[in-house]
């Protein structure tokens, strides 16, 4: 082969050996530009659907609730449970019995999708305390007549300022519910403070549940914040998202 031949063959060597590494440069710098932008994309991706994301439910586990021994309405063995903290002289809670609770009966306890239980939770005085006995003496002689005390306590509801919640008073609701009750035994349950140690557990189950309000709202260990409580469409929200969840 002739020097001229060999030198052309040589160079034409190198340009196609250039040409391969142009194209390998530029093939990695294309691979480097597409992971930084995948990377980017998701890290954007992250930060959006973070910010959109509801943030995790803190609940109160459920076990504390000690649902078996509280009075409830609708269906016990319904996959949501909606819990109130209340106190029969507390204002609030009789606006939450009057005007949240007859649409929570009409749309869930009714149709079975809920169970709805009462807590004693007293705050008001020492006559909150008759009345939360009064109740849990009410529903020991007949737990079917214990919602419609309930009902009566809270739309015959006096002043917060005045001690109203006497034995005669609260005996006299009760009667009036089902007069087949033993009227005399409950006046002295009352009188008697019979029922004080479910009423003071009660109280514990409050104070493990951190409240310190009421009417203080749960659904599934979930609490209903305190701005929310007559909300009911956020209420209703809630309960149809925990029915679904529970399906």
């Amino acid at each position: 082969m002739s020097k001229k031949k060999k030198s052309n063959k040589n160079s034409k060597e190198r340009v196609q050996k250039k040409q391969a590494e142009a194209r390998a440069r530029r093939m990695k710098s294309l691979t480097i530009g597409t992971l930084i932008t995948l990377a980017l994309i998701a890290g954007i991706y992250f930060l959006v659907s973070s910010g959109s994301s509801e943030p995790a439910v803190d609940r109160v586990k459920e076990s504390v609730f000690a649902y078996g021994e509280q009075p409830v309405t609708g269906n016990p063995d319904a996959k949501v449970k909606i819990v109130e903290f209340g106190d029969y002289k507390c204002p609030a809670c009789g606006h939450f019995a009057t005007q949240i609770f007859p649409q929570l009966k009409k749309d869930f306890l009714d149709t079975e999708k809920a169970g709805f239980y009462f807590i004693n939770n007293p705050l008001l005085g020492p006559d909150s305390v008759t009345a939360a006995i009064a109740g849990e003496a009410v529903y020991q002689q007949d737990p079917d007549s214990f919602w419609d005390f309930f009902r009566q306590v809270y739309e015959n509801q006096g002043s917060e300022q005045e001690k109203w919640a006497t034995p005669d008073f609260l005996t006299g609701i009760a009667k009036k519910v089902n007069p087949d009750l033993d009227d005399k035994k409950l006046k002295k349950d009352i009188e008697d403070s019979v029922y004080v140690n479910k009423v003071n557990k009660d109280r514990q189950i409050a104070e493990k549940a951190n409240v310190t309000s009421v009417p203080r709202i749960f659904i599934n260990g979930r609490e209903i914040p305190s701005d929310k409580t007559f909300d009911y469409p956020y209420i209703k929200k809630i309960i149809e998202e925990e029915y679904k969840q529970g399906k």
